[in-house]
């Protein structure tokens, strides 16, 4: 059987202990979770050294403000995020929309590739229209990595 004399002898300061503990993980691993929980334990460890707590109190009061200070720091960040200076940043195909390019071979079946920049991609014509090499096709919409278009004198 183990012996939890220590645990219970510390009383209050464990939380302390667990503050420090969360805190340095914290800084090894940061990512602003474990900080709000060490904020929580330093709290309860202070109420705990000011009013007598039973334990089961001090672990109710400590889920509580731990996941509430987590819940409001995701709010409070999610709230000033603000608009990107490049929106399109992880939406490249979406680039295209509305510019012409030409078709480095006849299509089969409505697909077929065009030249953007040094990289071929994918087409789609939309209602699977034949075209020939070099035709222009105007990027009307993306599925997936495909580029989806119809002729571009049209």
């Amino acid at each position: 059987m183990m012996d939890n004399s220590l645990f219970f002898s510390l009383g209050a300061w464990n939380w302390f202990i667990i503050a420090a503990v969360l805190g340095v993980l914290e800084l090894l691993a940061p990512g602003y979770f474990m900080i709000w929980h060490a904020l929580a334990a330093l709290f309860v460890g202070g109420l705990a050294l000011a009013i007598d707590m039973n334990w089961q109190l001090q672990l109710a009061l400590y889920a509580i403000i731990g996941l509430g200070l987590l819940f409001a720091s995701i709010r409070f960040a999610g709230s000033k995020s603000g608009a990107s200076d490049r929106p399109m940043l992880n939406k490249r195909a979406r680039t295209h929309l509305g510019k012409v390019y030409r078709l480095v071979a006849a299509t089969d079946n409505g697909r077929g590739s065009v030249r953007v920049g040094d990289s071929i991609w994918q087409v789609q014509i939309e209602n699977g229209m034949e075209m020939a090499e070099g035709d222009g096709v105007l990027i009307t919409d993306v599925s997936g990595t495909r580029l989806i278009g119809r002729p571009a004198g049209e």
